[in-house]
């Protein structure tokens, strides 16, 4: 993609930008630590599912709606989103647009041709973007996975651009699908490792994985593979009850349940990767869990904040536009 080589002085510039200049009042925004509706991605129907890579300030995202069907099916839709706070007043603001950086719009509004090869008549979930701004893959430079359930069962599928506007038709990940609902794929930090959730024993959700050999940024060519890989389930994170829709940002796992000792119905969980394993999850908490479903958590860097982190979820709570919203809150960079 011939503009993608700019983004690395982008990022650098966004680098630059968040750090603290004299004369102003204000050096840095700051996450809140409640809970905030992203008004501006929100409607009355249920808008959740969320995708974001960790870009800085701006960043392409992605997530499931059924306002197109006013209630019905879910499809994936994109828009930009941009995160900003002003040095005179403090004020932080999320909003879907650009903001300042106007030549990303060449760059991320391509996604907009993605989601027209991938959303069916069906439900479309879970929507994960890999995307590479120093060309780091050699095959695709954005890739985005999601599962559908066009024909019975979820299945994760994916499509990558194989020019600047151009989208594949969709394909499955053969490896991670079987006869029952698979969902909500995620890879580790050093793409050794797929993650995902599945109810394929005993029809209870639990997050499994399966390890990949990643080499010369064929990331697509791991998606393509035919071959049978042992899927093994992640007995740390997985437990009774649903375990769902696993998230990885650095050495954090995050991840929503209904297992016993929550605020009521789903919570929102985190997990740390020490040692070559996961620690057993910790509740986020009563101040971003409530009584009623959080769903789909994700989390990364929005360099505006040099203490906390972004995580943005779902929730059907009291308060919002209607049916399923998205929230954003700041936790600390060291859970």
């Amino acid at each position: 993609m011939r503009y993608l080589k700019f983004i690395p002085i982008l990022l650098m510039a966004l680098v630059l930008w968040a750090c603290p200049f004299y004369g102003y009042k204000y050096n840095e925004g700051k996450l809140p630590e409640i809970p905030v509706n992203l008004e501006d991605f929100n409607t009355e129907y249920d808008d959740y599912n969320s995708t974001a890579p960790s870009l800085g300030s701006t960043v392409p995202f992605c997530y499931s709606t059924n306002r197109h069907n006013q209630g019905g099916d879910f499809d994936i839709k994109y828009e930009p989103m941009n995160v900003d706070f002003s040095k005179t007043t403090g004020d932080l603001k999320v909003s879907n647009d650009y903001g300042g950086w106007n030549s990303l719009v060449e760059d991320f509004g391509i996604l907009v041709y993605s989601v027209r090869k991938i959303n069916t008549v069906g439900n479309e979930l879970g929507p994960y973007l890999v995307y590479s701004p120093y060309e780091e893959f050699s095959d695709a430079e954005l890739v985005l996975l999601y599962a559908t359930d066009l024909e019975g069962d979820f299945d994760i599928r994916y499509t990558y651009n194989s020019d600047d506007f151009n989208f594949l038709d969709n394909m499955p990940v053969a490896f991670l699908n079987s006869e029952f609902n698979d969902l909500y794929p995620a890879f580790n930090s050093d793409f050794s490792r797929i993650y995902f959730c599945s109810d394929r024993e005993d029809g209870i959700f639990n997050i499994f994985y399966v390890d990949v050999e990643y080499s010369n940024g064929q990331i697509v060519g791991i998606l393509s593979d035919t071959l049978e890989r042992a899927v093994e389930m992640d007995q740390v994170l997985s437990g009774e009850y649903d375990d769902k829709c696993p998230y990885i940002f650095g050495n954090t796992l995050v991840f929503t349940s209904n297992r016993p000792g929550g605020s009521g119905g789903y919570d929102l969980y985190y997990s740390k990767f020490e040692d070559g394993a996961w620690t057993e999850p910790v509740n986020f908490g009563a101040a971003i869990n409530t009584e009623f479903d959080e769903y789909r958590p994700i989390l990364f860097d929005a360099e505006v904040d040099y203490d906390k982190d972004m995580l943005v979820f779902s929730s059907n709570r009291i308060g919002g536009k209607g049916g399923f919203d998205l929230y954003f809150v700041g936790v600390p960079v060291d859970l």
